[in-house]
């Protein structure tokens, strides 16, 4: 009966294969990572800065959300830290009140924007931080043009 001989060569990969291979993932490594870090600081660099940089544009762009219904747009012409929660509000309130293809923004007197619409009045001192215009969400003192005697 004959029987196979099993062979003295092994059937693995020669040992220089492997030294190759794991030389390569170093590299192969960082230029990912790089890649990586690129792509971050791109997306960074082509976010755009908050607030407005005139009265006009600031109304303008704070109209253009509602008419969207884009709150999370809208909340980066809002000053403070509940600026997405207040923008998320005002952006329901806007669609709740049926009127968001009618609304207006536009300066009001002094450093104020005022949104008008059929049933919907609203006024807000405007705050000026690094140069850019922000809408204060905390409602003015002084009397607006939305109140009427």
């Amino acid at each position: 009966m004959l029987t196979a001989r099993k062979s003295a060569t092994p059937t693995t990969q020669p040992r220089g294969a492997k030294r190759k291979s794991s030389r390569l993932l170093l590299p192969l490594g960082l230029a990912v990572f790089a890649a990586w870090i690129a792509v971050v600081v791109v997306g960074i660099a082509q976010e755009p800065d908050p607030g407005a940089a005139s009265y006009g544009k600031l109304a303008s762009d704070v109209a253009e959300n509602l008419h969207k219904g884009d709150a999370e747009s809208l909340a980066r012409y809002v000053n403070g830290d509940g600026a997405d929660e207040y923008a998320k509000n005002l952006v329901g309130k806007v669609k709740d009140s049926g009127e968001s293809g009618k609304i207006s923004v536009s300066r009001a007197s002094g450093e104020q924007v005022q949104l008008s619409a059929p049933h919907l009045c609203l006024t807000w001192d405007v705050e000026k931080s690094d140069g850019r215009f922000f809408l204060d969400p905390v409602p003015p003192l002084t009397p607006s043009a939305c109140t009427t005697p």
